[in-house]
Formats: C-alpha cells, sequence, structure tokens
C-alpha cells in the first residue's frame, strides 16, 4: 500500500522533528517513525469504514421512517437500492475489513452528526437520484456510484479531515496517499471476491521498505555534519542561514539515497526530492535543490562515493 514517496515523507517529517529538539536519542525517534507509518493503516480503515457508516445511516433513517406515527406508503416500502449497493455490502461482510476495524478500535458514534449532514447533501445530488431512479443494476453501477460518492463528499470533506487530524497529528500528510488506496481498492474488488479475502497489505514488501525507511533515517541523521558541508561547499552563492531547513533536510536525504542504496537509479532519487520540495518547502527550492544535487552528484561519483548496482545501473 505505502509507495516509496509516502516513505520519504514520513523519514523527512522524523528528521526535521529530531532536528528540533536536542539531546534525545535516535532510537526514541526511530520508534516514533515507525508508529507513524503503521499507524497510515488506521486512517485507511477510517476512510473505508466511512462509506460502510453512511450505508448505515441511510438504513437507519429507513427504519425510523416506517415507525412515523403518520408513514407515508413510501415510508413503509421505501427504496433500498442505495442500502443494498453490492460494493458496500460486500465490505460490510468482508470478515478482514470487519476484524480490522474491531481491532483498530474504530467507531463513528461521536461523528454522527457529520455523517448526517453528509448523507444529506448527498441524497440532493444529480448522481444520487439518478441512481435511485433505476432499476437495480449491476456491480459495475453500484461501484460506480460508491467512488463518486467517496470522491465528492469524504475524500475532501474538510471538518472529516479536521477530526482526523485531531485523531493523529500525521495523519495531516497522509490523506491524499489514503484517498489513492481507498480508491484503488474499491476498484479492486470483484463480486466473485470470497468475503475472507484480505485486505491489501501496507507495505510491498515489508522487510525491504523498513529498511529502506531506517537506514535512510539513521544515516541522514548520523552523517548529517558531512552531509551539510557538502551543500554549503556547492552553495557559493549563497550564505548557510539564507538556505531553508527543509532544504538541507530534503538534500541531506537525498545524498543519504545516493550513495547508501546502490539499487536506486540517480535519476530516480533526484526526481522524487525535486517533487518533495515542491509541497514542503519554498517556491524556489525546487531550482536551488536541484542546481545543488546536479553539482554533488558528478562530484560523489568521482569520490567513488555513488556506486550503483543492478541491470541498467552500472554505468
Amino acid at each position: 500500500m505505502l509507495s516509496r514517496r509516502h516513505l520519504r515523507i514520513k523519514v523527512m517529517q522524523a528528521v526535521y522533528a529530531f532536528s528540533q529538539f536536542e539531546n534525545e536519542s535516535i532510537p526514541v525517534h526511530e520508534k516514533e517513525l515507525m508508529k507513524s507509518i503503521y499507524k497510515t493503516e488506521e486512517l485507511f480503515l477510517y476512510f473505508l469504514s466511512s462509506l460502510l457508516e453512511i450505508r448505515h445511516f441511510a438504513e437507519k433513517t429507513l427504519e425510523e421512517a416506517k415507525s412515523k406515527r403518520l408513514p407515508t406508503k413510501e415510508d413503509l416500502a421505501p427504496n433500498l437500492k442505495f442500502v443494498q449497493n453490492k460494493l458496500l455490502v460486500y465490505i460490510e461482510k468482508n470478515e478482514s475489513v470487519k476484524k480490522a476495524i474491531t481491532s483498530n478500535g474504530i467507531e463513528w458514534s461521536e461523528y454522527a452528526d457529520l455523517m448526517k449532514k453528509i448523507y444529506n447533501s448527498f441524497k440532493t445530488s444529480e448522481a444520487y437520484i439518478e441512481y435511485m431512479n433505476t432499476p437495480a443494476g449491476s456491480f459495475e453501477e453500484d461501484r460506480e456510484l460508491v467512488i463518486r460518492f467517496y470522491k465528492s463528499y469524504l475524500a475532501d470533506e474538510e471538518m472529516l479531515l479536521h477530526r482526523f487530524e485531531e485523531l493523529n497529528i500525521h495523519w495531516s500528510d497522509d490523506w491524499y496517499f489514503i484517498n489513492g488506496y481507498v480508491l484503488k481498492y474499491l476498484k479492486d474488488v470483484m463480486p466473485e471476491h470470497s468475503p475472507n479475502r484480505s485486505l491489501p497489505g501496507l507495505f510491498k514488501d515489508e522487510e525491504d521498505d523498513l529498511e529502506f525507511v531506517k537506514i535512510l533515517f539513521r544515516k541522514t541523521i548520523t552523517n548529517t555534519k558531512e552531509y551539510q558541508d557538502l551543500i554549503v561547499n556547492q552553495a557559493k552563492n549563497w550564505e548557510e542561514d539564507r538556505i531553508a531547513v527543509m532544504d538541507f533536510i530534503l538534500m541531506k536525504m537525498a545524498i543519504c539515497e545516493l550513495t547508501e542504496f546502490p539499487s536506486i537509479p540517480v535519476k530516480v532519487t533526484l526526481n522524487e526530492y525535486i517533487e518533495l520540495s515542491k509541497n514542503y518547502s519554498t517556491p524556489k527550492s525546487k531550482v536551488f535543490i536541484n542546481g545543488i544535487l546536479d553539482k554533488l552528484v558528478p562530484a560523489l561519483k568521482r569520490e567513488g562515493k555513488i556506486n550503483k548496482e543492478g541491470r541498467g545501473l552500472v554505468e
């Protein structure tokens, strides 16, 4: 589930946090880094279960309508198409989903008013009305409705994101990635899948990914003075105190990755940290970081500090 870019962001945040505290050990911050990585699965479950909570609210609303003192014909024989949406019902019954939601203690009682607001807004949408006014259709039709609803009413819902940030401060940087994972999950579910089908794993290769994270974090910190000197020597027209803190962190991580990971292509590393600078540093950082790293790569190669291994990587 977690991409290398997401893991780089996690390391970047941990390195920044470490730089803000004196006399704290690397293991303490590494422990927090690991915790923040594993907690992303909980955010995935919150977003996924929010769909089920909306279905629950819709179902509850229909049941309550039947108990009115003077129920209408529509109240007594409601349109069940949304609450019987095939994709939502599959997720609801999936044993892995139920187990994960329960084990993470995810529940929505505190968010009842927000769920009501979201559902009522969705009910008036053209997509919902059109869906409800057609006969029960295919799994694909139900999937399309769920995805449209998720994108338009949950993925960027400001109050929902605010609540999540209150639960975990790191989630403010995770939600963009997690939304992508939720949508991929919704698109991957097939009607023939077993109700015991497992949820997607948090890592593509857990051992390899965690080794990448730990080495990148530890080496960036332990070699920070060496990396700092390399950067400053190349930034001849810049005073050290004029370089943004985040620029230093991103460039130090880039140097670490260039020199410590022989299987990652140089171009991939450069592109990744330049992209990160666009979202996490100053407007001018992209050009500055690109310029410094362009000078550093040949110098590090001449010193034999960049040695790539594998097909297509050996120069």
